[in-house]
């Protein structure tokens, strides 16, 4: 699912997954990659690494990804502007692509949260 400020796209909700093998999720220019993944019993990934490249990003992006509990997101724009509210149950995720959230944890929760680095101090509070 995806969510929009007027054509401006904010967040995208993942549920789950749509087709089999290494499908990239986001657009290749995004600070963020996410890819889903689905592969059979005895698939083997070739070992790899990636070769240092200098890289630079002006905003930053996170994803959300509940493993137990539930919780509820507000997503809002950059700015604070309230656009949708969604709840995330196990085995989902939110990407945030251009803008912000608010959570509320519904139940005892664990999430993994990812987001661009390097990990620099710069929270603003909505």
């Amino acid at each position: 699912m995806k969510i929009f400020k007027d054509d401006k796209l904010i967040a995208i909700v993942f549920e789950k997954f749509e087709s089999d093998g290494t499908v990239p999720q986001t657009e290749g220019e995004y600070p963020l990659q996410l890819l889903m993944m689905r592969h059979p019993k005895g698939k083997v990934f070739d070992a790899h690494t990636h070769e240092p490249r200098d890289r630079a990003t002006t905003f930053l992006q996170e994803a959300i990804v509940v493993v137990k509990g539930k919780l509820k997101a507000d997503i809002l724009t950059r700015n604070g502007e309230f656009v949708s509210q969604i709840t995330l149950s196990p085995g989902q995720c939110v990407f945030l692509v251009d803008g912000a959230y608010k959570i509320e944890v519904l139940e005892d929760v664990e999430f993994y949260e990812f987001k661009n680095g390097p990990f620099l101090e710069d929270k603003v509070l909505l």
